[in-house]
């Protein structure tokens, strides 16, 4: 029994170790990090949500894709933040719903699972929408590939009409 524990927990901190590692590097390799001077050194912090706007978070996921990449993945630390998408922000993601151009994939820095998917702007910029006429908070889950959805698609395409309509 002693020594099952002490396996089990041997493995389980090797995973730790080497999943840091490879997070932690991945990282640096994708430059997917914000340098923040100090004085003396450069220090790294992850990528938040609430560090972008909608038209930041489509561009980062657009301009980190790479079609002979296996995984295209960004990680993000912390919540969307209430209300993230504005109201100025539906002309650019009405332009964006029906895209089909492949973009990373979301990850959230707690998750153990690294997706192969690839996701779809228009997936996205779905969500993002879905958020705003709903008036919730988004929530990505711990992974996210979204893709663009026919029938999503034309619940927004009527919201529109009838706000433009008002």
């Amino acid at each position: 029994m002693k020594k099952t524990t002490y396996f089990l927990f041997s493995i389980f901190f090797i995973i730790i170790v080497c999943f840091g590692f490879v997070e932690k590097n991945s990282n640096r390799e994708n430059n997917k990090e914000i340098r923040i001077n100090k004085k003396e050194k450069d220090s790294i912090k992850t990528l938040r949500p609430k560090d972008l706007n909608v038209k930041s978070f489509i561009k980062l996921f657009t301009e980190k894709y790479a079609d002979n990449e296996s995984l295209n993945l960004i990680t993000l630390s912390g919540e969307f933040p209430e209300n993230w998408v504005k109201n100025e922000d539906i002309e650019y993601l009405m332009s964006l719903i029906k895209s089909k151009k492949k973009c990373c994939s979301y990850i959230n820095i707690y998750s153990s699972f690294m997706t192969t998917e690839q996701a779809e702007v228009g997936g996205f910029a779905i969500i993002f929408m879905n958020s705003l006429i709903e008036n919730k908070k988004i929530n990505l889950g711990l992974t996210n590939s979204p893709k663009t959805d026919i029938k999503e698609i034309e619940k927004i395409e009527s919201w529109y009409k009838n706000r433009i309509n008002k």
